[in-house]
Protein backbone atom coordinates (compact mmCIF):
# COMPACT_ATOMS: atom_id res chain seq x y z
CA UNK A 1 0.00 0.00 0.00
CA UNK A 2 1.50 3.46 -1.30
CA UNK A 3 -0.06 5.29 1.67
CA UNK A 4 -0.84 3.29 4.58
CA UNK A 5 -4.29 3.65 5.51
CA UNK A 6 -4.31 4.84 8.71
CA UNK A 7 -5.60 7.66 10.73
CA UNK A 8 -2.73 10.19 11.88
CA UNK A 9 -3.50 11.24 15.67
CA UNK A 10 -0.55 12.73 16.52
CA UNK A 11 2.59 14.30 15.31
CA UNK A 12 4.76 11.22 15.42
CA UNK A 13 2.04 9.12 13.91
CA UNK A 14 2.08 11.54 10.77
CA UNK A 15 5.58 11.98 10.65
CA UNK A 16 5.91 8.04 10.35
CA UNK A 17 3.05 7.90 7.89
CA UNK A 18 4.68 10.39 5.44
CA UNK A 19 8.15 8.81 5.84
CA UNK A 20 6.71 5.15 5.24
CA UNK A 21 4.67 6.51 2.09
CA UNK A 22 7.46 8.36 0.56
CA UNK A 23 10.16 4.97 1.57
CA UNK A 24 7.27 2.72 -0.50
CA UNK A 25 7.32 5.30 -3.59
CA UNK A 26 10.70 4.38 -3.63
CA UNK A 27 10.78 0.61 -3.15
CA UNK A 28 8.27 0.71 -6.06
CA UNK A 29 10.63 2.89 -8.43
CA UNK A 30 11.10 2.28 -11.33
CA UNK A 31 10.35 -1.65 -11.86
CA UNK A 32 7.77 -2.08 -9.69
CA UNK A 33 6.00 1.53 -10.40
CA UNK A 34 2.43 1.20 -10.40
CA UNK A 35 1.51 4.54 -11.96
CA UNK A 36 0.94 7.84 -11.12
CA UNK A 37 -3.10 6.96 -11.22
CA UNK A 38 -2.89 4.68 -8.11
CA UNK A 39 -1.02 7.22 -6.06
CA UNK A 40 -3.53 10.26 -7.05
CA UNK A 41 -6.03 7.64 -5.86
CA UNK A 42 -4.20 6.38 -2.59
CA UNK A 43 -4.58 9.91 -1.91
CA UNK A 44 -8.16 10.82 -2.21
CA UNK A 45 -8.17 7.76 0.04
CA UNK A 46 -6.10 9.45 2.88
CA UNK A 47 -8.19 12.99 2.37
CA UNK A 48 -11.82 11.21 2.20
CA UNK A 49 -11.60 7.63 2.83
CA UNK A 50 -14.57 5.57 0.90
CA UNK A 51 -16.86 8.91 0.23
CA UNK A 52 -15.07 11.11 -2.24
CA UNK A 53 -16.81 13.82 -3.96
CA UNK A 54 -19.26 12.10 -6.19
CA UNK A 55 -20.66 15.24 -8.40
CA UNK A 56 -20.10 19.04 -8.64
CA UNK A 57 -16.49 20.73 -9.26
CA UNK A 58 -14.94 18.94 -6.89
CA UNK A 59 -15.61 15.62 -8.31
CA UNK A 60 -14.72 17.09 -12.10
CA UNK A 61 -11.55 17.79 -10.75
CA UNK A 62 -10.41 14.87 -9.60
CA UNK A 63 -11.44 13.18 -12.15
CA UNK A 64 -8.91 15.33 -14.21
CA UNK A 65 -6.12 14.48 -12.02
CA UNK A 66 -6.89 11.16 -12.31
CA UNK A 67 -6.73 11.81 -16.17
CA UNK A 68 -3.67 13.71 -15.86
CA UNK A 69 -1.98 11.47 -14.27
CA UNK A 70 -2.52 8.85 -16.50
CA UNK A 71 -1.40 11.01 -19.44
CA UNK A 72 2.02 11.62 -17.67
CA UNK A 73 2.05 7.64 -17.42
CA UNK A 74 1.48 7.80 -21.41
CA UNK A 75 4.29 10.52 -21.91
CA UNK A 76 6.69 9.00 -19.96
CA UNK A 77 6.61 5.52 -22.47
CA UNK A 78 7.80 7.73 -25.03
CA UNK A 79 10.91 9.21 -23.75
CA UNK A 80 14.08 8.36 -23.76
CA UNK A 81 15.06 9.21 -20.70
CA UNK A 82 13.30 11.06 -17.76
CA UNK A 83 14.38 13.30 -16.22
CA UNK A 84 16.45 12.14 -12.84
CA UNK A 85 14.79 14.56 -10.22
CA UNK A 86 11.94 16.04 -12.21
CA UNK A 87 9.99 13.00 -12.97
CA UNK A 88 6.91 11.11 -11.98
CA UNK A 89 8.78 9.72 -8.80
CA UNK A 90 8.81 13.89 -7.66
CA UNK A 91 5.53 14.11 -8.67
CA UNK A 92 4.23 11.20 -6.44
CA UNK A 93 6.28 12.71 -3.60
CA UNK A 94 4.90 16.15 -3.91
CA UNK A 95 1.44 14.43 -3.88
CA UNK A 96 2.11 12.43 -1.06
CA UNK A 97 3.31 15.32 0.85
CA UNK A 98 0.53 17.52 -0.10
CA UNK A 99 -1.79 14.79 1.28
CA UNK A 100 -0.32 14.52 4.78
CA UNK A 101 -0.47 18.14 5.28
CA UNK A 102 -4.03 18.30 4.50
CA UNK A 103 -4.45 15.56 7.21
CA UNK A 104 -2.81 17.64 9.35
CA UNK A 105 -4.73 20.46 8.88
CA UNK A 106 -7.99 18.08 9.28
CA UNK A 107 -6.52 16.98 12.60
CA UNK A 108 -5.81 20.59 13.20
CA UNK A 109 -9.78 20.85 13.18
CA UNK A 110 -9.36 23.49 10.29
CA UNK A 111 -11.88 22.88 7.27
CA UNK A 112 -10.69 21.61 4.18
CA UNK A 113 -13.06 22.25 1.90
CA UNK A 114 -13.67 19.81 -0.77
CA UNK A 115 -13.43 21.82 -3.45
CA UNK A 116 -9.96 22.93 -2.56
CA UNK A 117 -8.45 19.74 -1.71
CA UNK A 118 -9.30 18.52 -5.70
CA UNK A 119 -7.55 21.72 -6.99
CA UNK A 120 -4.47 21.15 -5.05
CA UNK A 121 -4.58 17.53 -5.85
CA UNK A 122 -5.22 18.71 -9.67
CA UNK A 123 -2.20 21.56 -9.43
CA UNK A 124 0.43 19.09 -8.00
CA UNK A 125 -0.66 16.29 -10.40
CA UNK A 126 0.32 18.47 -13.19
CA UNK A 127 2.55 21.08 -12.08
CA UNK A 128 5.72 19.34 -13.73
CA UNK A 129 3.64 18.04 -16.66
CA UNK A 130 6.73 17.89 -19.53
CA UNK A 131 9.50 19.61 -17.49
CA UNK A 132 12.49 18.53 -19.85
CA UNK A 133 15.12 18.36 -16.80
CA UNK A 134 17.59 21.24 -16.00
CA UNK A 135 16.07 24.50 -14.68
CA UNK A 136 14.11 27.74 -16.26
CA UNK A 137 16.09 29.94 -18.64
CA UNK A 138 13.05 32.70 -17.98
CA UNK A 139 10.51 33.65 -15.82
CA UNK A 140 7.98 30.17 -15.45
CA UNK A 141 9.43 28.90 -18.43
CA UNK A 142 8.59 24.75 -17.98
CA UNK A 143 5.31 25.94 -15.46
CA UNK A 144 3.70 28.03 -18.49
CA UNK A 145 4.59 24.83 -20.79
CA UNK A 146 2.81 22.71 -17.61
CA UNK A 147 -0.15 25.12 -18.07
CA UNK A 148 -0.19 24.95 -21.67
CA UNK A 149 -0.53 21.38 -21.70
CA UNK A 150 -3.22 21.00 -19.25
CA UNK A 151 -5.73 23.40 -20.59
CA UNK A 152 -7.05 21.01 -22.56
CA UNK A 153 -8.10 18.42 -19.64
CA UNK A 154 -9.16 21.81 -17.58
CA UNK A 155 -11.63 21.96 -20.85
CA UNK A 156 -12.40 17.96 -21.07
CA UNK A 157 -13.40 17.61 -17.79
CA UNK A 158 -15.49 21.21 -17.86
CA UNK A 159 -13.58 22.63 -14.72
CA UNK A 160 -14.84 26.19 -14.84
CA UNK A 161 -12.88 29.48 -15.67
CA UNK A 162 -12.47 30.53 -11.75
CA UNK A 163 -11.11 26.89 -10.89
CA UNK A 164 -9.22 26.66 -14.25
CA UNK A 165 -7.28 30.08 -13.20
CA UNK A 166 -6.89 28.80 -9.65
CA UNK A 167 -5.40 25.94 -10.92
CA UNK A 168 -3.08 27.32 -13.93
CA UNK A 169 -2.20 30.14 -11.28
CA UNK A 170 -1.17 27.99 -8.66
CA UNK A 171 1.36 25.57 -11.15
CA UNK A 172 2.91 29.46 -12.39
CA UNK A 173 3.80 30.19 -8.99
CA UNK A 174 5.77 26.95 -8.30
CA UNK A 175 8.24 28.99 -10.40
CA UNK A 176 11.34 28.42 -7.65
CA UNK A 177 12.43 32.07 -8.36
CA UNK A 178 9.05 32.99 -6.77
CA UNK A 179 8.33 31.01 -3.77
CA UNK A 180 10.35 33.66 -1.38
CA UNK A 181 7.70 36.17 -2.41
CA UNK A 182 5.23 33.42 -2.15
CA UNK A 183 5.93 32.60 1.76
CA UNK A 184 5.77 36.90 2.12
CA UNK A 185 2.15 36.97 1.03
CA UNK A 186 0.93 35.20 3.84
CA UNK A 187 3.38 36.60 6.83
CA UNK A 188 0.77 37.89 9.73
CA UNK A 189 -2.24 36.51 8.15
CA UNK A 190 -4.26 33.68 9.88
CA UNK A 191 -4.46 30.40 7.56
CA UNK A 192 -7.26 29.95 5.75
CA UNK A 193 -7.72 28.25 2.07
CA UNK A 194 -7.32 31.26 -0.51
CA UNK A 195 -4.73 31.67 -3.27
CA UNK A 196 -2.30 32.99 -1.11
CA UNK A 197 -1.94 30.34 1.27
CA UNK A 198 -2.69 27.79 -1.47
CA UNK A 199 0.37 28.42 -3.07
CA UNK A 200 2.43 27.94 -0.07
CA UNK A 201 1.38 24.86 0.64
CA UNK A 202 1.94 23.59 -3.00
CA UNK A 203 5.25 25.27 -2.45
CA UNK A 204 5.88 23.58 0.06
CA UNK A 205 4.40 19.81 -0.75
CA UNK A 206 7.11 20.60 -4.18
CA UNK A 207 10.16 20.08 -1.70
CA UNK A 208 8.92 18.72 1.53
CA UNK A 209 10.96 15.16 0.75
CA UNK A 210 13.60 17.11 -0.47
CA UNK A 211 13.96 18.81 2.81
CA UNK A 212 13.89 15.79 4.69
CA UNK A 213 16.59 14.02 6.31
CA UNK A 214 16.04 10.81 5.29
CA UNK A 215 15.39 11.74 1.58
CA UNK A 216 16.76 14.89 0.48
CA UNK A 217 20.47 14.31 0.15
CA UNK A 218 19.58 11.28 -2.54
CA UNK A 219 17.70 14.15 -4.90
CA UNK A 220 19.94 16.19 -4.23
CA UNK A 221 22.05 13.86 -5.95
CA UNK A 222 19.24 12.79 -8.47
CA UNK A 223 19.07 16.92 -9.13
CA UNK A 224 22.64 17.05 -9.75
CA UNK A 225 22.97 14.59 -12.28
CA UNK A 226 19.82 15.89 -13.87
CA UNK A 227 21.51 19.55 -14.09
CA UNK A 228 24.80 17.80 -15.39
CA UNK A 229 22.65 16.27 -18.20
CA UNK A 230 21.40 19.49 -19.03
CA UNK A 231 24.66 21.09 -18.88
CA UNK A 232 23.30 23.20 -16.02
CA UNK A 233 26.71 25.30 -14.71
CA UNK A 234 25.77 24.39 -10.95
CA UNK A 235 25.88 20.38 -11.38
CA UNK A 236 29.01 20.04 -9.32
CA UNK A 237 27.66 22.10 -6.46
CA UNK A 238 23.96 21.39 -5.78
CA UNK A 239 24.85 17.32 -4.85
CA UNK A 240 27.79 18.62 -2.07
CA UNK A 241 27.12 18.90 1.64
CA UNK A 242 27.89 22.86 0.74
CA UNK A 243 25.12 22.56 -2.15
CA UNK A 244 22.62 20.98 0.84
CA UNK A 245 23.51 23.63 3.42
CA UNK A 246 22.46 26.60 0.79
CA UNK A 247 19.71 24.61 -0.28
CA UNK A 248 18.21 24.22 2.98
CA UNK A 249 19.02 27.86 3.95
CA UNK A 250 17.02 28.92 1.48
CA UNK A 251 13.80 27.27 2.38
CA UNK A 252 10.87 28.47 4.11
CA UNK A 253 8.06 27.08 6.02
CA UNK A 254 4.95 28.92 6.84
CA UNK A 255 2.13 27.11 6.55
CA UNK A 256 -0.10 25.35 9.81
CA UNK A 257 0.93 21.90 8.37
CA UNK A 258 4.62 22.24 7.69
CA UNK A 259 4.88 23.68 11.38
CA UNK A 260 3.34 20.99 12.97
CA UNK A 261 5.25 18.49 10.90
CA UNK A 262 8.88 20.03 12.63
CA UNK A 263 10.20 21.07 9.10
CA UNK A 264 12.01 24.27 10.62
CA UNK A 265 13.14 22.11 13.01
CA UNK A 266 14.43 19.40 10.75
CA UNK A 267 16.11 21.47 8.57
CA UNK A 268 17.88 23.36 11.13
CA UNK A 269 19.63 20.40 12.96
CA UNK A 270 20.47 19.08 9.07
CA UNK A 271 22.26 22.18 8.57
CA UNK A 272 23.96 22.32 11.86
CA UNK A 273 25.04 18.63 11.01
CA UNK A 274 26.16 19.43 7.57
CA UNK A 275 28.10 22.38 8.65
CA UNK A 276 30.19 20.59 11.08
CA UNK A 277 31.06 18.32 8.40
CA UNK A 278 32.14 21.04 6.04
Amino acid sequence: MLIPNVTATSRSDTARLWSSSLQNLRSAWPHHWPGLPVVVRACQLQIWGDQPPSDGIAAHMLQAAYALAAHMESLSQSLSQEPHYHNRLHTADALVSLTVMLCVLNRQHEVVPDEWAAALLLAVTSHDVLHPGGANSYLQEFELQSVKELKLWLERYEINSHWSRCIEQLILNTDPSLVQTNHDKVIGTQFTFNMDWATVLVNEADILASASAEFGQDLGNHLAQEWQWKDHPLHTIVGTAGGRVNFLKSLRFSSPAALALNMPLIVAKQVQNLTAGI
